[in-house]
Parts: C-alpha cells; structure tokens; sequence
C-alpha cells in the first residue's frame, strides 16, 4: 500500500511519484520564478517602464523590421469611417457633415497637426510601443495627445491618503480618480504641470490584468528577441566587410621574397580590386591567388534569424508569411489572414469605444453651443452611429464575389455584411449612391447604354431595355 511522503506517493516497487503540478515544483533542470506574486504596475515600476519605453521607441526608430510590424499593425487596426444611423435622413446628413468638419486637423488636434483619423492611428501606435496613451478633453472641443511618460506622480503629494499608482490617483477599487501630468525639460527631467481630472481623460492602454492600473506594450514579450536580431545584423553586416577588405590571399612556395629588397618589385604583383573591374592574374609558377570566403551570413543563421522574427511577429499576432510573401501558397496565406483578421477585432472595438466617447462629447458640445439642432423629443443618447472598421479588398476577385453572391442568395450572408468586410461601407450609403447615378443618368438624357455583367454559369441571358442580347441558336 502507497504511503504519503509530503507531496510525492511511494508506490509498490518504492519509487516516488509526484500527484502535483510539475510548474510548482523546483527542479535542477530548470529555474522556478518566485512565488511572491505582485500586481503588473509594481512589476513594471516607472523606472523599468521607462527603459522598456525606451527600448521600444527605439527599436521602432531604427530596426526596419519592428517598424514594419508596428505600420501593417496600425494599418489593420486604425482605419475607420464615421456612419450616422438616426433614421432621419437629413439628421444623418447634419451628423455626417458635423464630423467631417471636426476630423480636420485644427479642429480636433490641440496641435492643429493631426486630422481625427491620424489622431487615433499615432494614438495606437503610441499604445502599441508605450503600453498606453491618454487624450485630454479640451474646453473648446479639441484634443490634446499626451504620451505615457508623461503620466507620472508629481513632484509632492500633499495628501498622504491619496493612492497614486505611476501617475494616476486611484480609489479603494482601483478607478481612476485623475491624472497627473509633467512636461519634459531639455536635461530629459520631469516637472508636475497640471491634474487633469478622470471625466477630462481619455485613456487607451493594452491591459491583461484585472488590477491594473497603467497599459503594457504587447511587444514586451519580443523586446530583447528584436534587438538581438537587430544587433546581430549589425555584427553579420561587418563581418561580410572584413571579409570584403582582406578578400585576396597570395601565396608562393618559393623561398623568395615577394620583391627583391633593393627595390626592384618585377616579382611581385599590383593589384587593384578597388575600381569594381575584372582582374586577370598572371602569376608565376607555384604562386597561388585564393579568395576569403567566410560564408557570412550562413544558412544556420538565416534560419535562425527567421525563426526569431516570426516569434517576435506573434507580439503583434502577425503571421510571418506578411513578411515573407513567398513563404507559403495561396491558400496558407489565405488562412493566415483569416486567423489574424479574428485577433485584430477586439483591438479595433477598444478603438472604436474611444471613438464613440469622443463622438458623443463633441455631438453634445455642437448642442450645447446651438451649432445641431435635434428634433423634437430627441437626445444625444437617442443618437445612433457606428464606426466602421476599413474593409479588406478580395484576394482573388472573381472567385470570391461569386461566392459572395452566392451566400447572399443562399441566406448565409446579407449584402451589408458583404459590403462592410471588403469596403468598410454602408449598404445604405451604397444604394444611395447607386440612385444618385441612375438619377443623374436619367436626368441627362444622353442614352448611356449600360452592359449588363455576363450571366453566371448556369444562367440564361435576360433581356434588358435598351440593350441587345444576342441568344445563342441551335443549328
């Protein structure tokens, strides 16, 4: 009969066997973390969040690769269009035009740089590479962008029952209370500006814990893969230079020198590499010419390096064949994009959520100052818009918008849903403009004559007014 040892059971044949996890025990093979757990902020207090910061900023300024990634990231991600669904036309109309003027850079940036659309596109990346970013609410009805290391506790908390977590004063439940906010002097120090109010602030982070308080990069986990690659090209790069530099080795298996001493060089030779020409060496019996071949960078590195840069790529969910085009098929690209595609979704919901407080406090401030008028009975909460995240263009167009066609006809999709994945439009914005066009057609009078698109397989040619359709006769 097994007996209990602690937490190992002795069997018959008196071995031990471990009934427990075997990530809770430690072993020689391998290092076990501490078991003292603590909260994301206390892991990454402000001075290793700004080195991870910085470590990001950089390898986003000067690794081609990691800025790559971070673009096709914020390209899948950051592009919306505003569309209004009140149910009344010229309301949506009103909304429409409203938003249009407010996208414009001096309208909605502090800064008066940036239109709405780039705003949110720097604003994920900033929460991409810093961990998180915040917009101040101003006054007038503009934002103003303040990146994460300038959130930080100011310079003298007065009220020692205040609980500051790296910049932001938080409750008992961890709600931000407000927002302490420095600007950066010329030596890279800090000073306390202002306290910016939590119903002022707009905060856009990655978070994967509960408690909280600051966003963290996801690209934390491919920081240190990055850089190595990034050095490592660095060192392959200066390595093939040497080998370019002292590229020529002669040789000779007689006992002369390679000139005579008292000046004369007839045995020596000249050569010039330098001018990109070819050289033809006419070299004296038993003298030998071998190039330095260093076989830099090798195969064994190039797989290697591969391997790293399609890890780091999972930071950020992309798949490697994004970077490498000609790494798999048709179809393996295909189902890469369909996995990314379902990752990129929540991302753009937390977007579209900022977007949505930033639409309905600017529709309220147009109210408040008399500039949208609402009919009677309605509200800002009655309101109704949607942003619509870009659509993806067919990969294989005459394929796929008759598979569309036929999903459509079969009930398994709506022409909405259709139009939204591939434009990132509305079906009602569409069909008005298809009646826009045949209106204008009609209006003009000239006899356009529109050809009707070819029959699907299995079709019989309809005649349309106006067009002749040739039928095909038997003989």
């Amino acid at each position: 009969m097994a007996t209990k040892q602690g937490r190992a059971v002795l069997t018959p044949n008196g071995k031990k066997t471990n009934l427990g996890y075997s990530a809770s025990e430690s072993t020689d093979q391998r290092r076990l973390p501490s078991s003292r757990l603590y909260s994301s902020d206390n892991l990454l207090s402000p001075i290793k969040r700004k080195r991870m910061i910085a470590n990001a900023r950089d390898l986003n300024q000067n690794f081609a690769i990691a800025a790559w990634a971070i673009r096709r990231h914020l390209d899948y991600t950051s592009a919306f269009t505003f569309q209004p669904q009140t149910g009344d036309a010229e309301l949506n109309a009103s909304l429409a035009n409203l938003m249009r003027w407010y996208s414009r850079p001096r309208n909605c940036d502090a800064a008066g740089r940036h239109s709405l659309s780039n705003l949110i596109r720097l604003a994920e990346m900033r929460r991409t590479i810093d961990g998180d970013v915040f917009m101040v609410k101003l006054s007038d009805g503009r934002l103003q962008a303040i990146e994460a290391d300038r959130v930080r506790d100011p310079d003298r908390i007065t009220n020692n029952a205040d609980k500051w977590v790296q910049g932001v004063r938080v409750n008992k439940a961890g709600r931000a209370l407000s927002y302490s906010v420095s600007r950066r002097n010329d030596d890279g120090s800090y000073n306390t500006e202002r306290s910016v109010r939590a119903a002022n602030m707009l905060q856009l982070g990655y978070f994967d814990r509960f408690d909280q308080v600051r966003g963290i990069t996801p690209l934390a986990p491919a920081i240190n893969s990055l850089r190595d690659c990034y050095e490592s090209f660095d060192y392959q790069l200066a390595k093939s230079k040497i080998s370019a530099m002292f590229g020529l080795v002669l040789t000779r298996d007689a006992v002369d020198g390679w000139g005579d001493v008292s000046g004369d060089a007839t045995n020596g030779y000249d050569i010039n590499l330098s001018n990109g020409k070819p050289v033809l060496l006419d070299l004296d019996p038993g003298d030998k010419a071998e190039f330095i071949e260093s076989q830099s960078p090798s195969t064994n590195f190039q797989e290697f390096t591969k391997t790293m840069i399609s890890v780091s790529l999972k930071s950020l969910d992309i798949p490697y064949s994004f970077y490498d085009e000609g790494y798999t098929n048709f179809f393996g690209s295909r189902s890469a994009f369909i996995h990314y595609d379902k990752s990129v979704k929540q991302k753009r919901e937390q977007l579209i959520d900022l977007l949505d407080q930033i639409t309905a406090w600017r529709i309220s401030l147009f109210i408040a100052d008399g500039t949208l008028q609402l009919p009677p009975g309605t509200t800002v909460n009655n309101l109704r818009w949607e942003w619509v995240a870009a659509g993806t263009p067919w990969w294989n167009p005459s394929q796929e918008i008759n598979a569309d066609i036929a999903a459509i006809n079969a009930g398994l999709k709506t022409r909405a849903q259709v139009i939204r994945e591939h434009q990132g439009r509305e079906f009602t914005e569409v069909i008005n403009q298809l009646a826009d066009e045949e209106a204008y057609i009609k209006a003009q009078q000239v006899g356009v004559v529109l050809q009707p698109p070819p029959p699907l397989p299995g079709e019989t040619p309809e005649r349309v007014e106006g067009v002749e359709v040739e039928e095909e006769v038997e003989e």
